[in-house]
Parts: C-alpha cells; sequence; structure tokens
C-alpha cells in the first residue's frame, strides 16, 4: 500500500530533487511574499535548518512572482456597474452572458467549497474532520499541478451538508491542525461538465 502512494504523488525535496512524499519540520519556501510549505528529505533536514535561504518552492522556482498589491475590488466593481448602467440606457437588449450573469445563482445541496487545508491532507482525515463525504475533488495550481490548499467535496446528502456549514458558522468554527478552515457553497455553473461523474478518489492531493 505505502509503494502504491509513493508512485501516486509526484512529490520530491525541495533541496537534492530526490522523490519524497513525507512534510515533516514545517519548512517554508524563503521568498518573503510566498512562505509555501516545502518538502524536505530526512538527508537535507540538516541543511534547510542551518542554511533556510536555499528553500525555495516549485512556483518560486519557476520564476512565479505573486502580486505585491491588492487590487482595489470596490472600485474595480464601482466601475463595472456603471459600463453596464451606461451600455443599456438607449434600451438596447442585453446579451446572452448578461442575462446569465443577472440569473439568481443555484447552488448543489450536496457540494461544498473547502479552502485553507494543510497540503498534508488527506481524504481520510477530511472524513474525520467533516463526517460523511462521498468524494474529494483536490484543486490544483494550473501552471505547476500541485495543491495549494483547496477541494470542493461531495457530502452524503444536503443534512450533512447543513451540518458542516453549521459547525462552520459557530464561533470557533472548523479547524484543522490550529487552523480555521473556510467553508463555501458551491453553485451550479450553465454548461459546466460535472467532474464526480465518472470520479477516481486518491487519498493524497497531488504534491509537487
Amino acid at each position: 500500500a505505502d509503494t502504491t502512494v509513493e508512485n501516486d504523488i509526484n512529490a520530491k525535496c525541495c533541496l537534492c530533487r530526490t522523490k519524497w512524499t513525507v512534510y515533516r519540520n514545517q519548512f517554508k519556501c524563503n521568498r518573503s511574499l510566498c512562505r509555501v510549505p516545502v518538502i524536505v528529505c530526512d538527508l537535507c533536514t540538516t541543511t534547510a535548518t542551518k542554511k533556510p535561504e536555499t528553500l525555495i518552492c516549485e512556483l518560486c522556482r519557476e520564476g512565479y512572482r505573486a502580486p505585491s498589491a491588492i487590487p482595489d475590488l470596490v472600485s474595480m466593481k464601482r466601475k463595472a456597474d456603471k459600463i453596464v448602467e451606461s451600455n443599456n440606457t438607449d434600451g438596447s437588449k442585453l446579451s446572452e452572458k448578461e442575462l446569465l450573469s443577472k440569473k439568481p445563482k443555484t447552488y448543489y445541496k450536496d457540494r461544498l467549497f473547502i479552502r485553507r487545508l494543510p497540503l498534508a491532507i488527506t481524504f481520510t482525515k477530511l472524513k474525520e474532520v467533516f463526517g460523511p463525504i462521498k468524494f474529494a475533488n483536490w484543486l490544483t495550481d494550473k501552471s505547476s499541478g500541485g495543491f495549494y490548499g483547496s477541494c470542493v467535496v461531495v457530502m452524503n446528502s444536503a443534512t450533512d451538508m447543513g451540518k458542516v456549514l453549521e459547525m462552520a458558522s459557530t464561533k470557533g468554527g472548523i479547524k484543522i491542525e490550529k487552523k480555521k478552515i473556510k467553508i463555501a457553497k458551491v453553485f451550479v455553473k450553465d454548461g459546466e461538465e460535472d467532474v464526480f461523474e465518472v470520479f477516481n478518489q486518491k487519498e493524497y492531493p497531488p504534491m509537487i
């Protein structure tokens, strides 16, 4: 079983590049705006501890740079609203895309979007925390293919989903490894393919 897991996860030590699947000691990327957890093998642990500046995640290694400024979302929304208003003052018909955007959102009755998960999370751990889960789709970065702490889960029923949302709404919320987890309902997108129709559940999220 351990061999199957090893083959299923494409992970490596960030220093010596040896295949390694165990995340220990809470090592993180040294880039100030990044700080993403990185995997270090047993042989490189001493080096990582003495020279943390050598720790670089796969995204930073490929040249990715995190945004240095937070976008003004409120201002952007106001500008967008003004454009919509100005485009329809002459009584012209809205496009099909605009009409769809004005439709009330319909939410799945059994699905939840979960984020801020530990990178070393497992499907078994999710079921221990959230209860009866059918599937968990690990969401990955489009460029690197690495897991970034978010997933979409399918609960056994709408009742089970309601219990999770109720727990998340309490003052303490839901925590894993002392980290408060963010949870939201998933809305149905027109024309979107349902990935859960034919789904192969994996115990571990993909790692680089």
